[in-house]
């Protein structure tokens, strides 16, 4: 059969059932309006609905072409119809999710799901209702209604033929789009299908979930309880860990380009360690010591073996919060999930996997539960908010209005010989990434200044990411564990605690691993417990300068330091 046949055909068939394919249209929209619309994707608005318009219409009509066959079989138009209302309510789940919990059919809805129970469902149920009912008093629902019924009009008025090539015409222009797309963006291939979604995501939880359950087995309780007390010095304390940002990349620090112009702003007011490392290149190895009395230069044993930091400060009388944009489950954060479970409140605010790109948010969305955390009603709070930093790809970390620096700018700074456009984008991508970091400190230390009871802060990364600063090289290396470590407290704080803030203040170019924040703190809180070690407080008169260990092995640069003594 000749090409002009198929197409004629094709064009015949789809313009004789033009209601279906306005059914399977509509449907396909609502199947596929979180992936243009995710804010992970740096795309115009009007490419982002001419995205949705015409691969909506390409599925159209490859269902349209699935269902042919059924048209010629007993029960035929039965199986169609029960394929279409299963998908058309897969549908309404992504859209509705999506317009009110920001994600749609995503491996975080899935964990959800399948953590609720009958309770939960009817305590939801009634906000649920509650929140589609307001769909009538939106003006936008109405503005859909009116074109809605222009779509029908068009419908029943335009000829068979122009509706038949019209939808392949669209089609043809959604299939061209999609792939782009799948290439540019290879996680969306599946996100195109919700079949393949509740299979794929389906899978990855239930493995997740298996995982999970064994490192649960591996936790320990806390020991020697009876020897915990607190003064409560600070009130709040917010714990902000960042995500692969490199000390060099902030202007604070003395890099050339503005990445921190509100670190900069009030750099008085802040007290900037210059010698702090990770101790690990990796999240993951640097999340088991800085939750944990794990330190430095162990080599064996699981940080989960060891008494954890948010155990030790519920038993203080704190109330503990973890606030994540990193995820649950997965590659990055699945030792840290465990060993902050028992937080009193634990909310994720992107996706519980890194693999799960349509549920990615900026850091910015960890500001709303912050504040609610330090507005929350208990005398003392200890908040972990965990970003996503600078965690590659950089482009990815930061709203459209934060793609400040350019190539031009960091080819312009750095007069690398190595530094080609490619290399200087990347620069400038790392960079911005910083640069919206700053934005989102700037708001936690806003709020933790106006906190009418002793708060402090304290910001550091996991570990950096080199990006052609030495080299042709981007990635990590012995380098890359030199982190930014900075500590504010508020007026409350300063005033109250005068004697150790001056002592913060003199200690803060001595080297330090974060592996001992948990003693650290323990000190800017007034804690005692029988694992504290002095030796590793920065804050103690008995505190040891030693050579520091990363992944388990005397960090190079300490080792060169102490053969030069």
């Amino acid at each position: 059969m000749r090409l002009k046949e198929i197409v004629d055909r094709a064009t015949y068939y789809i313009g004789n059932h033009r209601y279906m394919l306005a059914i399977l249209f509509a449907v396909s929209v609502l199947s596929l309006l979180d992936i243009p619309l995710s804010p992970m994707l740096k795309m115009p608005e009007w490419l982002r609905y001419a995205y949705l318009i015409c691969v909506s219409g390409f599925k159209a009509v490859v269902l349209m072409g699935v269902f042919y066959p059924l048209y010629k079989i007993r029960y035929g138009r039965v199986i169609m119809g029960c394929i279409i209302a299963i998908y058309g309510l897969l549908g309404i789940v992504n859209a509705v999710s999506f317009c009110y919990y920001d994600f749609g059919i995503t491996r975080k809805l899935i964990l959800i799901v399948a953590q609720t129970t009958p309770k939960e469902v009817a305590e939801f149920l009634p906000g649920v209702c509650y929140n589609l009912s307001q769909l009538f008093y939106a003006p936008g629902f109405y503005v859909f209604l009116f074109f809605l019924l222009i779509a029908i009009c068009v419908l029943r008025m335009s000829p068979r033929k122009i509706i038949g090539q019209g939808a392949l015409w669209v089609g043809g222009l959604g299939l061209i789009a999609s792939m782009t797309l799948c290439l540019c963006c290879p996680y969306t291939r599946s996100a195109h299908l919700l079949s393949a979604r509740l299979v794929k995501y389906g899978k990855d939880v239930w493995l997740a979930n298996e995982e999970y359950k064994l490192l649960l087995t591996q936790k320990s309780p806390l020991p020697y309880k009876e020897t915990v007390s607190s003064q409560h010095l600070a009130s709040t304390v917010v714990v902000v860990i960042g995500e692969s940002a490199h000390r060099r990349h902030l202007s604070l620090y003395g890099y050339p380009l503005p990445t921190t112009p509100s670190l900069d702003a009030m750099a008085d007011s802040l007290i900037v360690f210059t010698d702090v490392i990770g101790s690990s290149r990796h999240t993951s190895g640097n999340m088991e010591r800085i939750l944990s009395f794990k330190p430095d230069d162990t080599t064996s044993g699981d940080g989960l073996k060891y008494p954890l930091l948010i155990d030790l400060f519920n038993e203080m009388g704190y109330k503990t919060f973890w606030l994540s944009n990193q995820e649950l489950y997965g590659i990055l954060s699945n030792t840290s999930g465990v060993m902050s479970m028992n937080a009193d409140v634990i909310k994720y605010v992107g996706a519980d996997n890194s693999k799960d790109a349509l549920s990615l948010r900026y850091d910015e969305a960890l500001l709303a539960p912050m504040h609610d955390a330090i507005n929350d009603s208990a005398d003392n709070s200890l908040i972990f908010l965990h970003l996503f930093g600078s965690h590659v790809e950089y482009k990815n970390r930061y709203p459209e209005r934060f793609n400040h620096f350019t190539a031009r700018d960091e080819k312009d700074t750095f007069h690398y010989e190595w530094l080609d456009d490619k290399m200087a984008q990347r620069r400038a991508e790392y960079d911005n990434s910083i640069l919206y970091t700053d934005y989102v400190l700037d708001n936690v230390i806003r709020a933790v200044a106006t906190t009418p009871t002793p708060a402090i802060m304290i910001y550091f990364s996991d570990h950096g990411d080199e990006v052609y600063d030495f080299s042709n090289f981007t990635g990590r290396n012995s380098n890359t564990v030199q982190v930014p470590f900075i500590i504010y407290a508020n007026k409350r704080f300063a005033d109250a605690n005068a004697d150790l803030m001056q002592r913060v203040k003199q200690v803060s170019d001595r080297p330090m691993s974060s592996a001992n924040l948990i003693h650290l703190l323990i000190t800017l809180t007034g804690g005692t417990y029988h694992l504290y070690d002095p030796t590793l407080d920065i804050l103690s008169p008995s505190y040891i300068i030693r050579p520091r260990y990363v992944d388990e092995e005397v960090w190079q640069y300490d080792c060169e330091r102490t053969s030069d003594v």
